[in-house]
């Protein structure tokens, strides 16, 4: 009995032990990754309260003077800076109501119109001239027209136009200066109809890779391009009432998640290439390679605004969502993000861009504001004009 006793004692021992020594190399694993964030991000000498740092007179003072000089998206310069800029425009007005922000925005939708392929001529590597915003940057065989980039510069577009067409003030002024816009933008939408495809799933959609990168010929898009394209489509619903539109947002929201992995600490974690086949199994989130923080908040921002639709997403799946956040790239709770979703202490630092964009989460999961804006308060002296709204619109 002694014998089992002291057996048993060190089988314990040496458990604990075990224990002991995972946890101090994850803690190294940790602090290693924050000394490399550090060198990425440095501490904000003076910070200020939040209410000084996310107010519309500061957002007015840094963004409002806009500079049409240098609109192309020949290096994606339109679907990666302008889309921001209109989609701060839209936050704005959400959390305003002033109509000053939707004036300039459909000001910067005409502009960037005007900017698209067919318009200044600009001929693809295929030899069409195509109804969309080209790009030189990415695809192997030269300009192609990708359908994140599409679905970047239609959704806001396609929000602002709707908002002002809901407003009192605003319905007119639309009528009388853009009066082909939501044409226009119905153009740019349907161009992509050729790369949509239904299922494989029941319910499911997706789009796939047609005349771009040679990697994605013919394959179903990365989930942050699938909910690219599936918040324009969204937004084209709530415009025009077309069903055929809400219809596909639906069914790109049911591919996507479908494919996100319940892991072993309740959150949903998920990779930048999606899985073919549903994921069905729980997997351990250290087996995850997580998608980038600033992809993964494309992936999840369409499935966030179809919450509530047609059990697609319900309060259990906003809490997973939430510890995402919580228990995934901001699981340390100072401030310090990390640069993929589940929490990798190695992943890049320099891949934390754009956090704010996680505040769409805030009023179904209210634990969200307070990680991310204490990255932004501690790190980022002048957030972004997208950061900045975003901010402001979600904060109490």
């Amino acid at each position: 009995m002694f014998r089992l006793q002291k057996s048993l004692c060190y089988i314990t021992f040496s458990i604990l032990l075990g224990v002991y020594a995972y946890a101090q190399t994850d803690q190294e694993a940790d602090q290693k990754y924050i000394d490399s964030f550090h060198e990425k991000f440095n501490k904000i000498e003076k910070p200020v309260s939040l209410s000084m740092y996310a107010t519309v007179e500061r957002y007015d003072e840094l963004y409002m003077d806009i500079n049409f000089d240098s609109i192309s998206n020949n290096q994606g310069g339109i679907a990666w800076g302008w889309s921001y800029r209109m989609m701060s425009l839209n936050e704005m007005y959400q959390a305003t109501k002033n109509p000053i922000y939707l004036k300039t925005n459909l000001k910067v939708a005409n502009e960037l119109l005007a900017n698209r392929d067919d318009k200044i001529g600009k001929k693809l590597w295929t030899g069409e001239t195509a109804p969309a915003w080209g790009s030189d940057k990415y695809a192997q065989r030269g300009r192609a027209i990708f359908a994140v980039h599409t679905g970047m510069i239609l959704y806001p577009m396609l929000d602002s136009l709707r908002l002002a067409q809901q407003h009192a003030e605003l319905k007119d002024i639309v009528k009388r200066d853009y009066p082909n816009m939501q044409k226009e933008l119905m153009q740019s939408l349907a161009y992509h109809d050729r790369q949509f495809r239904w299922g494989p799933g029941k319910n499911e959609g997706h789009y796939i890779g047609l005349d771009q990168e040679d990697a994605m010929e013919n394959k179903p898009l990365p989930g942050n391009r699938l909910s690219a394209m599936g918040r324009a489509l969204l937004y084209a619903w709530k415009l025009t009432g077309e069903q055929e539109y809400h219809k596909k947002a639906l069914a790109i929201g049911h591919y996507v998640k479908n494919r996100f992995i319940n892991s072993d600490d309740g959150a949903y974690y998920w990779p930048y290439w999606l899985s073919i086949d549903p994921v069905e199994k729980f997997i351990p989130k250290k087996e995850i390679n997580g998608e980038d923080i600033s992809h993964a908040s494309l992936t999840m921002m369409l499935l966030v605004e179809l919450a509530g639709e047609k059990d697609l997403m319900n309060a259990d799946d906003i809490t997973k969502l939430e510890k995402t956040v919580t228990q995934g790239f901001a699981r340390l709770n100072n401030g310090v993000l990390f640069g993929n979703i589940t929490g990798d202490p190695k992943s890049n630092p320099a891949l934390a861009q754009i956090a704010a964009r996680w505040l769409i989460l805030t009023p179904l999961a209210p634990k969200v504001y307070q990680r991310i804006s204490e990255f932004y308060l501690t790190y980022v002296e002048k957030p972004g004009p997208l950061d900045l709204a975003m901010l402001i619109r979600y904060k109490k």
